[in-house]
């Protein structure tokens, strides 16, 4: 046993995720693809699942440009920020994590993940490595529709640990808008949100098809995300805590971050709060203490 319980220990801890799964799926914040049973072969992966809630997140921000111009941009992107994350580099850095048994949420990130060029190999590698991890790909969804955007799909799927992760909320339609040199007219968002509406729906479409897993990211409260979504009908939804200034957001440990910089180099922050107060832990070699140090203060 991995997470080095007593039997008894164990079976207690088990019952008690049963509950809270049950919790979840009565109450609607979870909708499987089809009627759940509980049964004896679901509960170890279950168990395994809800434990990553007392490991770390990590991300890994691979990219800092990005097509969009999102007012309140968490991550400072823009069209024309430079510095892309050598494969080298990410290499390294999910060796480490795999050496440290990490087996928590890793987010790929941006900028805008689609943009770097060497990304499916990227997720291959991580999905490939981290097996015990849950890897989360975040995208705005710009390039569903294009041409093979259906094969490019595919080569992100990566294994099944991962997902991808559809940004979509008002602040990427303002995004979009933005960084097409248009206003933030009413007409202008309504037309704006109705196309990438459409594209949130061929997305979703596609993934339920090719049985790629995949959620949507949105800025708010589950209620304002619901009634957003509305017209997607019952999607599975990542929530986020939107920050009128993320430049003042708070060290808050359990989130820990790895950021390329405009030179290509990488920095570790020991949280998401050190990032824009500009205080790295060091480089990708101080990536063992950062998260040696999340997990003891989440513990």
């Amino acid at each position: 046993m991995r997470v080095g319980m007593p039997s008894e220990k164990l079976a207690q801890w088990q019952a008690i995720c049963i509950q809270i799964y049950r919790y979840i799926i009565t109450h609607g914040f979870l909708k499987p693809k089809s009627a759940v049973r509980i049964n004896r072969e679901m509960k170890p992966l279950l168990f395994e699942r809800l434990c990553m809630l007392k490991e770390p997140k990590v991300t890994i921000r691979i990219i800092r440009r990005c097509n969009f111009s999102c007012p309140g941009c968490s991550t400072f992107s823009s069209l024309s920020c430079k510095g892309s994350m050598r494969f080298a580099d990410f290499q390294r850095i999910i060796d480490i994590l795999n050496s440290c048994g990490f087996r928590g949420t890793l987010n790929i990130s941006g900028g805008e993940p689609t943009l770097h060029k060497r990304l499916p190999a990227m997720i291959t590698y991580a999905s490939f490595n981290l097996p015990n991890a849950n890897i989360a790909v975040f995208t705005n969804g710009d390039w569903i529709g294009s041409r093979k955007w259906r094969q490019k799909l595919r080569r992100l799927a990566g294994g099944n640990n991962t997902r991808i992760r559809f940004s979509l909320d008002l602040q990427h339609v303002h995004g979009s808008l933005l960084a097409a040199g248009k206003s933030l007219h009413s007409p202008n968002v309504t037309s704006s949100e109705r196309e990438i509406m459409d594209k949130a729906n061929r997305f979703r479409e596609a993934c339920l098809a090719d049985g790629i897993h995949f959620d949507f990211a949105f800025k708010g409260s589950l209620r304002n995300a619901r009634r957003y979504m509305h017209d997607l009908g019952e999607v599975p939804v990542y929530l986020i805590r939107f920050r009128k200034e993320p430049d003042r957001r708070p060290k808050k440990f359990g989130f820990f971050a790895v950021d390329v910089q405009e030179d290509s180099s990488v920095l570790v922050y020991a949280t998401l709060g050190h990032i824009p107060a500009g205080q790295p832990l060091g480089g990708i070699e101080t990536l063992p203490s950062a998260l040696e140090m999340n997990r003891k203060l989440l513990q």
